[in-house]
């Protein structure tokens, strides 16, 4: 005996007139075609922003490390004796020559619009302080410094 009930039970399959029909799904839209134009190009510039910052950051980062060898030593890490910094070329290369008689080994380098006149290469300030003495004689500003 089966009873009747009040409320209609809903079909799997219903006999509607358009049940034969594809009916497409209508798309949600996406975050990027709901955005306006100028909205975009402002989203663009503050990523390429933000990229080109943090890329920096790195190349910063990797231009430290890249200072530094095995053992935490630097590749650089000598001293050297500033003797004097010159403007002119030929000034600079006559007093390097004139170091060279006296039996010292003078290095020169540019540094911007500057030509840098250094003697000798050290492991640490310790041991060319007593070249640094006997140069001060001749140039008063000479002075220890990182290579």
């Amino acid at each position: 005996m089966v009873e009747k009930q009040d409320y209609s039970q809903s079909e799997l399959f219903s006999s509607d007139d358009n049940s034969g029909l594809y009916k497409p799904r209508v798309p949600k839209s996406s975050f990027f075609l709901r955005i306006r134009g100028y909205e975009k190009v402002m989203l663009l510039i503050m990523g390429l922003v933000l990229t080109s910052i943090i890329s920096f950051s790195l190349g910063v980062e990797k231009g430290r490390r890249a200072a530094w060898v095995k053992n935490n030593t630097a590749v650089a890490s000598g001293y050297t004796i500033q003797v004097a910094t010159f403007k002119n070329k030929q000034l600079a290369l006559r007093q390097a020559h004139a170091l060279i008689k006296e039996g010292l080994t003078p290095m020169v380098f540019a540094k911007g619009d500057y030509i840098v006149l250094c003697v000798g290469k050290f492991s640490n300030q310790e041991s060319a302080q007593p070249l640094l003495i006997q140069l001060q004689r001749t140039y008063a500003g000479c002075r220890i410094r990182r290579l």
